[in-house]
């Protein structure tokens, strides 16, 4: 009981208060755009979710590897670029050979998934807070999953941001990042984080 109410946390932690939209404001700028379009907002949510799982299991391989290294400190951030390009020309380079169809569509998911800095923030989380390839893949799952949610709460939020009954100096981007902000501290305070003041 004890490792399944772990791995519950762990998912709730990734997608909710660890959120790398609302607790760290990595990606935001993909998620507005991607919240416009329900199309959109699923093409790109499933390519970052697939991205960050696959970029963390690299990246639990390179940093048992490594971890213990004295230069590992200093060159991590560009090892994990290295881990996400992997994942990028590989994936780039399968589609385009057994899913030739599927390619054409998927590849502005697939080049803007991969370069997003709501990836890196994921891999750099992962690797600070998690222990095991388990919590490595789910939390990397989880990350995107949670891209996914924070994007569906913008596309609700959008047509009201932007609607006639807002002052005209608050409609739009000012509105939704206010909205941004409550929703952040809404999610902190799920984990019971207080403020410290």
């Amino acid at each position: 009981m004890g490792t399944f109410t772990s791995i519950v946390l762990l998912a709730f932690t990734a997608m909710f208060a660890e959120n790398i939209i609302f607790s760290r404001a990595l990606g935001t700028s993909t998620m507005l755009i991607a919240s416009k379009n329900k199309k959109q907002l699923l093409g790109l949510g499933l390519a970052i979710t697939y991205i960050s799982t696959v970029s963390s299991m690299l990246t639990f391989l390179l940093d048992r590897a490594l971890m213990g290294k004295s230069f590992y400190g200093n060159i991590r951030p560009f090892a994990y670029i290295v881990c996400i390009s992997i994942v990028y020309i590989l994936t780039l380079l399968i589609t385009w050979r057994f899913a030739r169809k599927l390619f054409t569509e998927a590849k502005k998911f697939i080049h803007t998934s991969a370069f997003n800095c709501a990836v890196l923030g994921t891999l750099f989380l992962n690797s600070s807070e998690q222990k095991g390839f388990g919590e490595y893949l789910l939390f990397g799952f989880f990350s995107g999953i949670g891209f996914m949610l924070a994007a569906y709460f913008l596309k609700i939020a959008h047509e009201r941001v932007n609607s006639e009954d807002v002052p005209e100096s608050f409609r739009g981007y000012p509105l939704m990042f206010i909205y941004i902000g409550i929703l952040s501290m809404a999610f902190y305070a799920l984990l019971g984080h207080q403020v410290n003041l």
